[in-house]
């Protein structure tokens, strides 16, 4: 994944299920947030009732910052790291 050309493009947030990115690369400092999506499955059926969380993730993140939303966590679904 090519995420500094997103952040060169002027992407300000990458949606991925990819959880090892966190432990790939630091994002401190650097323009582009990263949100990670932890469903059951990767199938449409699992990512779809995770929408809503998405959307607030989307709206609550800060610049550099990585976010996890987990289809597991059902009382805190959003993590701030």
């Amino acid at each position: 994944m090519n995420w500094r050309a997103a952040e060169d493009a002027g992407y300000d947030v990458l949606l991925t299920v990819d959880q090892g990115i966190p432990h790939q690369h630091s994002f401190a400092g650097r323009k582009l947030s990263i949100v990670i999506i932890r469903p059951r499955t990767n199938q449409i059926e699992d990512l779809l009732p995770l929408a809503a969380v998405i959307t607030e993730a989307l709206r609550l993140i800060e610049a550099g910052q990585t976010v996890t939303v987990s289809a597991a966590e059902r009382l805190a679904p959003i993590l701030f790291t």
